[in-house]
This record gives C-alpha cells, structure tokens and sequence, in this order.
C-alpha cells in the first residue's frame, strides 16, 4: 500500500505525495522505514476508533491512505516527524 501510495513503483515518482516523501528520504533515509511503522500505527489507531471488523479492512485501508496523504502534503512538513500523525 505505502509503496503504491507513494508511486515508488518506478524509476520516478509518479506522483505529488511521491516526490514530496522522495525529498524527506533526501533528508534522513530512514523515512521510509519510519513511514512504515507510523502508517501501520495510524492504521491500527482508526481500526479501534472505527470498531472495524475484517470486513471493513478496505475502507480502513482508504481513510489511512487519504490521511497520510494530506499529512504529506502539509506545507510545514520537513521530516516524517513533523506529521501530525507521528
């Protein structure tokens, strides 16, 4: 999910969020590492707040997603760090 939301998938980002998380990688190259901890404890975090079963694994999935999104994209944002949901 992370490497496809980030469109890492290819040489170059194909995306915004990609190109944004490529510059906080500049930064500190474990971003992605800390990225991955952090979207599996948001991840984890909106599952108990949605009461979600099995069933509601995908619309989990998609609110994580978007929210990891925004946070991306925050213009504060100089490191992994700085997002609201680390």
């Amino acid at each position: 999910m992370l490497i496809q939301m980030l469109g890492l998938q290819a040489a170059k980002p194909t995306s915004l969020i990609g190109t944004v998380f490529l510059n906080l990688l500049l930064e500190n190259d474990r971003a992605f590492d800390i990225l991955y901890c952090g979207t599996f404890n948001l991840m984890d975090q909106k599952w108990l707040d949605m009461h979600a079963s099995y069933m509601d694994f995908n619309t989990v999935i998609k609110s994580t997603r978007r929210q990891l999104e925004r946070e991306l994209l925050l213009e504060d944002i100089q490191r992994i760090e700085d997002m609201p949901s680390y």
